[in-house]
């Protein structure tokens, strides 16, 4: 009987921490200042080793850029669950996203890779989930909760925002992020709670 080796626990667990250092150097580095040794490097392992898996330096950035999608697409999943209004689901979403490590490679992906056949599908789970959150602010609009505007140009400079705060943090863990949670939830609030417009 034919076991795929590729697939086996063992394979998928360092695959998995290949992932994990990888989404750490990259964004410490950035994708063209990252040298896949200093990636096998963390982990001990030989620098071949990780062509095993990846077939090279792109394919590895492509697959953690997947990997962060991924996470926000579960995170979306269960925000979408939430019985609240959408001003609450935005601050549950932002202080949640903020914590996931990598979050601001999602606004670096070079154009050098768009002949790898996995960034159409980054391109298309951005365009989802871009739509999904536009949603969130028509629907908040909706139920009274959030200011009326465009809900496009509001994603954007929310979303613009949190990146450029991500970065001048370099958020990493929630522990990190805790402290400045309280701010982004008033921020939101200031922006966009037609409650607090109603107050001033």
């Amino acid at each position: 009987m034919y076991i795929n080796t590729k697939n086996s626990p063992k394979r998928t667990k360092k695959k998995d921490l290949i992932l994990d250092s990888a989404i750490s150097i990259f964004s410490q580095h950035g994708y063209h200042n990252t040298k896949l040794e200093q990636i096998t490097k963390s982990l001990d392992l030989t620098d071949k080793s990780i062509y095993y898996y990846f077939s090279s330096k792109g394919d590895l950035f492509l697959e953690v850029i997947l990997s962060i999608q991924t996470k926000l697409d579960k995170l979306i999943e269960s925000i979408n669950k939430i019985d609240d209004n959408h001003l609450m689901k935005i601050k549950t979403y932002t202080n949640k996203a903020m914590t996931i490590n990598g979050l601001t490679l999602l606004m670096s992906l070079p154009k050098s890779l768009s002949e790898f056949a996995k960034y159409d599908v980054i391109k298309v789970n951005e365009a989802n989930q871009y739509k999904m959150w536009t949603n969130w602010f028509k629907k908040g609009q909706a139920d009274g909760s959030m200011i009326h505007g465009n809900p496009e140009e509001y994603r954007n400079f929310l979303f613009g925002s949190l990146f450029y705060l991500h970065q001048w943090y370099a958020i990493k863990d929630n522990e990190s992020y805790a402290h400045i949670q309280p701010f982004i939830e008033k921020m939101i609030d200031r922006m966009y709670s037609t409650q607090l417009q109603r107050l001033q």
